[in-house]
């Protein structure tokens, strides 16, 4: 069974009247369809302004009215099924930072229908993954910046899916922040995780990922094996040039 089935998917933020998001076409998806397989970490990758986060926001249901489908393990978006089996941890910090760590999974964990006992077992697990176990009723307020990336991660984490989505999970953390979670999503993977990583730094797609998807205007340029390209950033550059995509 594929993880994720995504089909003709069509979006224009045209109704938003917001072009610099919807390019000269007016979509920011176009006729777009990809595939990942049960148990991979699957890269999405595009400058600036080509549709990546657009899509992540399609996939869980914070986007409607496009056309096409999206089917998650073999469920039909908007399916219960289908938005309880997926994890997303956006690229704006998604936190309460006047609460502890514990009040913002316990938040969470209530908002997805967890019991008072998963929500405290769950909590405790996913506070040790993410390394913050010690941090644990600290106000987020006071967290780094790379602890508060582990908390958004963990969060994502929290009602144990089974398709994890990434929207840039390391920007703007500090090394080690950083190595931690790679091994965390190492350890996921292994253990049958489903992820979609969407992120601008080439060595972290070549490191943990073995497809890739590379799209630009919300369109597919490339869609293959990770092992097929011999250096990546080349690579990506060559397929989207090096002009600024400033807007």
């Amino acid at each position: 069974m594929k993880a994720l089935e995504i089909s003709e998917i069509s979006f224009s933020y045209n109704s938003l009247a917001d072009k610099s998001t919807s390019g000269e076409t007016g979509y920011a998806l176009r006729n777009f369809s990809m595939s990942i397989e049960q148990g991979k970490i699957h890269a999405l990758l595009g400058p600036n302004g080509a549709g990546k986060t657009t899509l992540m926001k399609i996939i869980t249901g914070v986007l409607r009215g496009y056309s096409g489908e999206v089917v998650i393990l073999g469920n039909k978006m908007p399916d219960n099924k289908a938005l309880m089996s997926i994890g997303y941890a956006p690229q704006a910090i998604s936190l309460y930072l006047p609460l502890t760590a514990l009040e913002n999974l316990h938040f969470f964990g209530v908002m997805a229908n967890l019991s008072e006992e998963q929500i405290a077992e769950r909590s405790d697990y996913v506070l040790a993954q993410t390394g913050l176990t010690d941090h644990a009723r600290k106000l987020v307020s006071t967290y780094s910046g790379g602890m508060q990336r582990r908390l958004n991660l963990a969060v994502a984490l929290l009602h144990s899916p089974k398709v994890l989505l990434l929207d840039e999970p390391t920007v703007g953390v500090d090394p080690q922040s950083r190595h931690h979670i790679y091994e965390t999503l190492i350890n996921l993977n292994s253990s049958g995780m489903t992820i979609l990583l969407s992120t601008h730094i080439m060595e972290e797609a070549a490191r943990l990922c073995s497809n890739v998807t590379l799209l630009d205007s919300g369109e597919i340029i490339f869609d293959g094996a990770m092992s097929a390209i011999d250096n990546l950033e080349k690579f990506f550059l060559e397929k989207t040039g090096r002009g600024l995509r400033d807007d």
